[in-house]
C-alpha cells in the first residue's frame, strides 16, 4: 500500500503521466463498466437465453477479426513512442501515414476474403443452434464483419494517444461507444421485439462512427501528425511490418486462439447456454483485468520513454509496484469469489446459474492473465517480443491439445482452466526475461 501511494504522490514527471492517466482511466473504465454491466441483464432481456448465447459467440469471432492487422497498430503505437520520446514529430507523421494506407489496404483484402465461407458454410452447424434461421445468421454475420473491418481500421486512431501516453483519450473513445450501445440497445427493449441483427448493428457500428468523429478534433488539433500520401514511406512501412509481425504472431497465439476462441470451444463441447454461464462468470471477475489493466496500461509507453532515456531504475521501480498491484488483485479476487453468488443473483436473477467450480476457475485464469500483461507489458514496452513470439506458439498448440482433452471430459471448467495453466506457463517464462532485462544481464534471444 505504500508502494501505491508512492505512485500516487510521485512528482516524476513520467510517474504523474503514469497516474494522470490511471486515474482517468479509473473513472472512465467504472463507466465503461457500469454500462456493460447493465448491457448484460437488458440484452438478455432483449433477446432469449439461446440467442444471447449465440450473439456471445459471435462475437468472439469477430473478435478475431480484430486480430488480422498483422500487428501494425501496435507496431506504430511502439514506433511513434519513440518518436515522440526524441520530439521528432516528422518521422511520427510518416508512421502514421504509412499504418493507416497499410491497414485500409489489409482491411479490403480480408474482408473479401473473410466474407466467402460465411455464404459458403452452414451457419446453424457453426453455432450449433436453430432458434435463428440460417439465411438471418448469415446476414447478421456480413453486417457485423463490414463494420468490425471499419472499426479494424479506426480504431488505431485511439492508439496514437496512447503513444503519447494520453492513455485516457483511448479509454474515452471506448467508453463511448459502451455507453452509447447501452442507451441504444435499451431504447430497441422498449420500441422493437427481439432482434439479433439490431443488437450486432448496435453493437459494431456504434464504435465505428464514435472513432470516425474524434478523428476529426483530433487532427485539427495535432495538424503536425494528421496522416498524407506524401508522408508515406515505405521504409518506415518494412520496420512497421516487421515489428507488427511479432506482435500479430503474439496476438493470433495467445489471445486470438487461446482467449478469443474460449466461447466457441464451450459452445461445441456443450452448448450456447453453457457460454451464457461462462459469460456470466467471466464479466464478474473480468473486473479484476480491467481494474488491472488500468493501472498497467499507461506503463507500456511509459517504458518505452523510460528506456530510450536509459532511465532503468524508473523502469525496475515501476515494475516492482505493478508486481506488488497484481498481488493485491489476486486477494481482492477471492474475496469476489465468496460473494459471486450474491452478485450473480443481483445481476441477473434465477435466468442464469452458475456453478461455484465454474466461478473460481475464471478467477484463476483471469489472475494468470493479469500476471502475464504484467511482464508482458514490459517486454513490449522495451521492444523485446522474441521470446514471447515463441513461448505464445508453443504454448498455444500445447493448449489446442490440452482443451480438447480436459474441454470435452470437464465442459467449462476444463476449457476454462486449459487457458489459466496457458498463461502460466508462459508468465513464468516471461518474467525471468524482464529480470535479465532490468538488471541488464539478457544476451542473445533474451535481448531481442
Amino acid at each position: 500500500m505504500n508502494k501505491i501511494k508512492e505512485l500516487l504522490t510521485s512528482k516524476d514527471m513520467r510517474s504523474k503521466t503514469v497516474r494522470n492517466n490511471a486515474l482517468m482511466s479509473a473513472v472512465l473504465k467504472v463507466i465503461g463498466l457500469s454500462c456493460s454491466l447493465f448491457i448484460v441483464p437488458v440484452t438478455l432481456g432483449y433477446l432469449d437465453n439461446e440467442v444471447f448465447g449465440i450473439w456471445l459467440t459471435m462475437s468472439s469471432i469477430l473478435y478475431w477479426f480484430a486480430f488480422f492487422d498483422i500487428g501494425l497498430g501496435n507496431g506504430m503505437r511502439n514506433y511513434l513512442a519513440e518518436a515522440f520520446a526524441r520530439n521528432d514529430f516528422d518521422t511520427a507523421r510518416s508512421y502514421i501515414s504509412t499504418t493507416f494506407v497499410m491497414l485500409i489496404g489489409l482491411s479490403f483484402i480480408i474482408g473479401l476474403i473473410m466474407i466467402v465461407p460465411v455464404f459458403l458454410l452452414d451457419m446453424n452447424s457453426v453455432f450449433n443452434t436453430t432458434a435463428v434461421s440460417g439465411m438471418e445468421l448469415r446476414n447478421v454475420m456480413v453486417v457485423a464483419l463490414v463494420f468490425t473491418m471499419a472499426l479494424f481500421v479506426v480504431k488505431n486512431i485511439g492508439l496514437i494517444f496512447v503513444a503519447m501516453q494520453k492513455y485516457a483519450v483511448n479509454d474515452f473513445l471506448s467508453v463511448s461507444g459502451t455507453v452509447l450501445a447501452l442507451l441504444v440497445i435499451y431504447i430497441l427493449t422498449k420500441t422493437t421485439g427481439g432482434s439479433l441483427m439490431n443488437v450486432v448493428l448496435a453493437f459494431t457500428v456504434i464504435p465505428v462512427v464514435v472513432f470516425v468523429l474524434a478523428a476529426i478534433p483530433i487532427f485539427r488539433k495535432y495538424r503536425n501528425l494528421r496522416p498524407t500520401l506524401s508522408s508515406v514511406d515505405k521504409k518506415l512501412g518494412s520496420k512497421i511490418v516487421g515489428k507488427g509481425l511479432g506482435f500479430f504472431f503474439i496476438q493470433i497465439t495467445s489471445c486470438l486462439v487461446i482467449y478469443g476462441s474460449s466461447n466457441l470451444f464451450i459452445t461445441q463441447f456443450g452448448s450456447p447456454k453453457d457460454v451464457t454461464v461462462y459469460n456470466i462468470a467471466y464479466k464478474f471477475f473480468n473486473l479484476l483485468a480491467i481494474a488491472y489493466t488500468i493501472v498497467i496500461s499507461p506503463m507500456w509507453n511509459a517504458y518505452t520513454d523510460a528506456y530510450v532515456k536509459g532511465e532503468m531504475k524508473w523502469i525496475e521501480n515501476m515494475f516492482r509496484r505493478a508486481i506488488k498491484i497484481w498481488v493485491l488483485s489476486v486477494l481482492g479476487g477471492m474475496l469476489m469469489l465468496a460473494f459471486c453468488n450474491v452478485f450473480y443473483r443481483l445481476w441477473v436473477g434465477d435466468s442464469v446459474s452458475v456453478p461455484l467450480s465454474v466461478s473460481a476457475s475464471v478467477l484463476f485464469y483471469i489472475s494468470m492473465f493479469n500476471f502475464n500483461n504484467c511482464v508482458t507489458y514490459l517486454l513490449n514496452g522495451l521492444n523485446k517480443i522474441r521470446v514471447q513470439i515463441i513461448t505464445s506458439v508453443v504454448v498455444t498448440a500445447a493448449y489446442l491439445i490440452v482443451v480438447y482433452v480436459f474441454g470435452s471430459k470437464f465442459g467449462i471448467v476444463g476449457v476454462v482452466l486449459s487457458m489459466a495453466f496457458s498463461y502460466a506457463i508462459m508468465a513464468i517464462i516471461h518474467i525471468y526475461q524482464c529480470r535479465l532485462l532490468i538488471g541488464q544481464k539478457a544476451k542473445g534471444i533474451w535481448n531481442k
